[in-house]
């Protein structure tokens, strides 16, 4: 606390007439008053814990904004790839697989044999695998319920543009030059059995056959293309040359020669070896 004291003004007096005036009037007057005092005080300065206290405004430090930003990029990148993993997947385990099975077809066709004294109706089943991207078509021809022909695996590589012939009976491959007039490309072919694909069998149809003969022993398989080279590696090899593709054939030529029946089109296809090694 802080005291300010005021003193009231006196006239100056000259000489002794003022120090007498000055003592009679002390003498007689009543006890003088008090001086004028104004007390301050100082001001009340608010408790810590009071809850009018505001804290002093701080401005945010920049490397705190900058790290903020920095942990949110983060954050959307680890997003970004998770969805990125997501969608491969998705893309690997179910799309692909999809279209692994829309690609492969156990399928059978009815046809007229025309080439057996008794024309009767004949079944023929195969199992077909489609490559689209590859541009290659494999099948595999079981053993024949009613005979008529070997079981064989057969590929179409239209990048090399060669068709192999797998007798599995014989246990030997024989390699030609594609025929395109019969085998059906990839994906016309991939077609056909997608429309086809609600029914059990393709609509009756007719036989066709061409005959071949074995010319030449392969050694250099490698030079044939992966697909082809995978299928006969290990087993003997030979090289065909085409003779005839007809409606019939002689049955006497055809008693040296080893069939194959499959399909790659809208009719039936029986491939005859002869000259078989």
């Amino acid at each position: 606390m802080v005291k300010i004291s005021f003193q009231p003004a006196v006239a100056g007096v000259k000489g002794d007439k003022a120090e007498k005036a000055l003592v009679s009037a002390s003498a007689s007057a009543p006890e003088p008053t008090p001086a004028a005092e104004i007390l301050l005080t100082p001001a009340r300065v608010r408790g810590a814990g009071s809850s009018e206290e505001r804290p002093p405004y701080q401005r945010p430090k920049k490397g705190a904004s900058v790290g903020g930003v920095c942990y949110l990029s983060m954050g959307m990148v680890v997003l970004l790839m998770g969805l990125v993993f997501a969608s491969v997947y998705i893309y690997r385990y179910f799309f692909l697989a999809q279209l692994a099975r829309d690609n492969f077809f156990h399928c059978g066709v009815l046809y007229e044999d025309s080439l057996s004294q008794v024309r009767t109706r004949m079944e023929l089943e195969e199992d077909v695998k489609i490559y689209l991207e590859e541009n290659y078509e494999r099948i595999n021809v079981p053993v024949p319920q009613f005979g008529g022909g070997d079981p064989a695996d057969i590929i179409h590589d239209f990048q090399r543009g060669l068709t192999a012939y797998h007798d599995i009976s014989l246990d030997k491959c024989y390699v030609i030059e594609l025929n395109t007039t019969i085998v059906l490309p990839p994906r016309n072919f991939w077609e056909l059995l997608m429309n086809v694909k609600r029914g059990t069998y393709l609509p009756q149809t007719y036989i066709m056959q061409e005959e071949m003969v074995v010319t030449e022993r392969v050694s250099d398989k490698e030079a044939l293309g992966s697909f082809i080279y995978h299928l006969c590696n290990g087993k003997d090899t030979y090289r065909l040359r085409r003779r005839a593709t007809r409606r019939r054939i002689n049955k006497r030529g055809a008693q040296k020669c080893n069939a194959i029946r499959h399909f790659e089109n809208t009719f039936v296809v029986e491939t005859l070896i002869c000259g078989v090694v």
